[in-house]
């Protein structure tokens, strides 16, 4: 008898479309709007939504940082790490009962921190404990779109202007050519361009369905 509902239980992820244990990383450049999509595909997933930095104590010391509060560069990239060590045991937990999406990871580390000067060896080094994700779903977007969808913020962080966001895109394209913390299933590269919130949250859908991370509903 168990052996049947074992059995039954396995078809059922295959025809419904049950997703189990995925980890899905969103990066790009701030306006891509990957904060967005990453909410909308959990919630489409029944997944666990959460983002880096995060809302712990390291996290929030993090935040201040980046609003403006004074740091070294190694520090801050030493504190970005220390927030992952915790957060990746959150991620771990959450993974035996969730789909877990996540709003920025390791490569946001690599693409920040090395266009501050740090060397790229020394990021991943300290990072090799990060665990690789089963996709990176990258949205890229124009510099111009960026900062009109961007203009409505009350506040900016000490990374979004014009110079910055394209030296993050050339990074985040550095990273993707040269396959750093490859996921496991690679990666879905969308523009979000001229695109509506739905019809980029459909494309992302589409693109996990043709990779076969998810499956119909």
């Amino acid at each position: 008898m168990t052996i049947l509902l074992l059995y039954y239980y396995l078809l059922s992820i295959i025809v419904f479309g049950v997703i189990m244990d995925k980890f899905i990383v969103f990066e790009g450049i701030d306006g891509s709007g990957k904060t967005t999509q990453a909410k909308l595909l959990a919630d489409y997933l029944n997944g666990i939504y959460t983002c880096e930095p995060t809302t712990g104590e390291i996290g929030q010391l993090i935040r201040k940082i980046l609003n403006g509060k004074n740091c070294e560069k190694e520090t801050l990239a030493l504190l970005f790490a220390g927030d992952r060590v915790e957060h990746i045991k959150e991620i771990e937990r959450q993974l035996k009962e969730n789909t877990v999406i996540c709003d920025r990871y390791v490569y946001s580390s690599i693409v920040y921190q090395s266009i501050q000067g740090i060397d790229i060896d020394f990021i991943v080094n300290i990072n090799k404990f990060a665990k690789l994700p089963d996709i990176l779903i990258f949205l890229d977007v124009s510099i111009e779109e960026s900062l009109k969808r961007m203009g409505d913020r009350d506040s900016k962080e000490i990374f979004e202007n014009k110079e910055t966001l394209k030296k993050v895109n050339e990074k985040y394209a550095h990273i993707i050519n040269n396959k750093l913390f490859e996921p496991k299933n690679g990666y879905i590269l969308i523009n979000t361009d001229d695109k509506t919130v739905e019809e980029v949250h459909k494309e992302i859908i589409n693109k996990l369905m043709d990779k076969n991370i998810i499956h119909n509903y």
